[in-house]
């Protein structure tokens, strides 16, 4: 294996210590750096203070082969990284002939006459290489501080993104000997500390290829990153392990990389050739959303209606406004009924629905915020599930419709690994009626 080599990412403007922008160009960065063979050291934010980044420069060049340098290069006062760069690698800011020109070019086609802000652009430490931009004015470019080898792109990301793709990352490449492949696989139902338990062997520190937990929604994924000397064998790698974590995690393994619980079910449903209809009253159009999202999905979506209204339930799902009387809106039996309207006036084979109490407000002390219910009816039998979730609003609706996804996906694979015994499966769940 090739000696590991090491990099910085720094991000630099007000705008971003402060708290009023998020800093999308560091994890874009980090995520091809790793992705081609690099070890992320650290990824710093710093002001505009000039002092600030040639301080930091210096400081992570003693452990970094490489740094990356974003933002600061425009025409503005506030704009103050090319100084700050060439005091940390010891030189002088030189004018360029041709950054000059370009500048002048791109200003121009704007229709806007060049001032001797926008000349401030064709500054460079003494040396350096300069990087083109092919969506804007400001060039970036490529010097030594040290022992390291830094790179200062614009802040704008479409900039860096096109100078980063096109310059930076083949210089990176054609020096990095590590090649890693990072893979994802998504899981539901189970709570990290489940799938740590299902995973310790292969969650060794040490271990290649290296794997990792992230919770977020509610939801786990498996972070798996496989280094090796070339590509195809970082890929058997990752693709080892993936499948090791599918097999390990059964069913609740619903996907890998952008697969989404909506995706999942969406291809359950393709494969089966069965048809969703989908019925909300807590989730607001939520868990359509999320379909809709799919491409393809309309293939096997026919439906989605948002019965916020007790006599919506009634008037477009069929449900009987005395039994909603009976069992008030957020209940087993509306959840349940609702699902099977929305097959019936569909013709749908899968029914979905969900009733609750979203809050803040509207809770009691029998149906507190956070109930829901969520109904499924698959070929004419339903099952409902009750929930309790914690949190505000648009948690509770979050949660409840990932949950809604998950549930259909979980029935339908159900219903197809045990054809023949629905009603035995079902352990005495009834059809609607």
């Amino acid at each position: 294996m090739a000696e590991a080599r090491y990099a910085t990412i720094i991000s630099t403007g007000e705008e971003l210590v402060s708290g009023h922008t998020v800093d999308t160009n560091a994890s874009f960065l980090a995520r091809h750096l790793t992705e081609n063979g690099l070890r992320i050291r650290r990824i710093l934010a710093v002001g505009d203070d000039p002092e600030a980044l040639t301080f930091e420069l210096l400081r992570v060049a003693a452990d970094s082969q490489v740094v990356l340098i974003t933002g600061g290069l425009g025409p503005t006062v506030d704009d103050r990284a090319r100084g700050a760069i060439a005091l940390a690698a010891r030189c002088e800011l030189v004018h360029d002939d041709e950054s000059l020109e370009h500048v002048r070019r791109v200003i121009e086609g704007y229709g806007h006459r060049m001032t001797d802000a926008h000349a401030v652009q064709c500054l460079f430490p003494a040396g350096a290489d300069i990087l083109p931009n092919p969506r804007g004015t400001a060039c970036g470019f490529a010097c030594w501080v040290g022992e390291a080898m830094a790179y200062a792109m614009p802040g704008v990301p479409e900039e860096m993104k096109a100078m980063f793709t096109g310059s930076v990352l083949p210089r990176l490449t054609g020096e990095s000997r590590e090649r890693v492949v990072m893979r994802e696989v998504h899981t539901s139902g189970l709570p990290e500390s489940r799938v740590n338990e299902a995973l310790v062997t292969l969650l060794e520190i040490g271990r290649n290829p290296s794997v990792g937990l992230k919770a977020r929604g509610g939801w786990v994924t498996v972070c798996i990153r496989a280094r090796a000397a070339t590509a195809e064998e970082a890929e058997r790698l990752a693709e080892g392990d993936c499948r090791a974590v599918e097999e390990r995690l059964g069913e609740a393994a619903f996907g890998r990389g952008e697969v989404t619980l909506a995706g999942a079910l969406a291809q359950v449903l393709e494969e089966r050739g069965l048809h969703l209809a989908v019925a909300e009253s807590c989730t607001g159009g939520l868990i359509g959303s999320m379909l809709t999202d799919v491409p393809g999905v309309s293939s096997v979506l026919l439906l989605d209606v948002v019965a916020y209204d007790n006599a919506a339930k009634t008037r477009v799902l069929g449900v009987p406004a005395e039994r909603i009387e009976a069992a008030g809106a957020v209940s087993r039996e509306v959840a349940q009924l609702m699902a099977r309207g929305a097959c019936e006036v569909s013709g749908a084979e899968v029914g979905l629905s969900t009733t609750g109490v979203a809050g803040p407000a509207g809770g009691t002390a029998r149906k507190p915020v956070g109930l829901v219910y969520v109904g499924m009816c698959l070929r004419g039998w339903t099952a409902v599930r009750e929930l309790r979730i914690p949190g505000e609003r648009q948690r509770v609706k979050d949660r409840a419709a990932r949950y809604a996804l998950d549930f259909a996906r979980l029935e339908v694979l159900k219903e197809s690994a045990e054809t023949g015994s629905l009603g035995r499966r079902r352990r005495g769940e009834k059809a609607c009626g």
